[in-house]
């Protein structure tokens, strides 16, 4: 099969063969690997060609992705699995991490920042996020080691705003508090006893 490079804008180079077009690769790339030289190719040289553009696409993209915020390899897999086949997407985040663009570690302690700082979540469903993400079990729990773990006082600064009618006494506005708190993350222990500071009685509630 004939193989032809035609160069079109910004840096691209259209892939041709027989002078159908194919695929398209950035200058570098095709300037830098021994393909430019070929003028006939045969199938299994076309099929690691287009596998070597397809980990090329998906390296490049995931280093786009990095560059807006940190992601875990699991999200980064989601992501790019919807563009590119499994072995592009396993070669490129493998790239990635050994080229140090992937941190995990770095990214479970922001992460645990954030939503201990910004969305005030409790370490248990803290840790749930960090391994949803991706994250490994010893890697959220060193997360976890940076931040305070007065639970009691985050809860009372917590029922003196958002959850302050649960202080009036009302059985209703009580019950939300607990039930919403517990969705923050905080076990029923952690919030029975700072409801006592205030002299509120809970009711007995399960605390899986």
């Amino acid at each position: 099969m004939k193989l032809t490079g035609k160069p079109g804008k910004l840096h691209k180079i259209h892939i041709y063969i027989d002078g159908e077009y194919r695929l398209t690769v950035d200058d570098e790339y095709w300037f830098s690997e021994p393909w430019h030289n070929l003028k006939e190719i045969d199938d299994a040289q076309l099929a690691a060609l287009e596998e070597a553009v397809g980990c090329r696409r998906a390296f490049n993209s995931t280093l786009d992705l990095l560059s807006r915020r940190d992601h875990t390899k699991k999200e980064l897999y989601r992501k790019l699995s919807e563009k590119y086949p499994k072995e592009a997407c396993e070669s490129a985040i493998a790239r990635a991490e050994e080229l140090g663009f992937i941190d995990e570690m770095r990214f479970a302690e922001n992460y645990a920042r954030e939503l201990y700082e910004r969305k005030k979540f409790g370490l248990r469903r803290i840790r749930t996020e960090l391994l949803q993400k991706g994250i490994d079990r010893e890697t959220a729990e060193n997360a976890l080691e940076g931040l305070d773990k007065d639970a009691e006082n985050r809860i009372i600064l917590l029922l003196r705003g958002k959850y302050r009618d649960a202080l009036s006494g009302d059985e209703k506005a009580k019950r939300r508090a607990v039930n919403g708190l517990m969705r923050l993350g905080y076990t029923y222990g952690e919030i029975r006893d700072a409801l006592r500071e205030y002299d509120v009685v809970t009711e007995e509630y399960d605390d899986a």
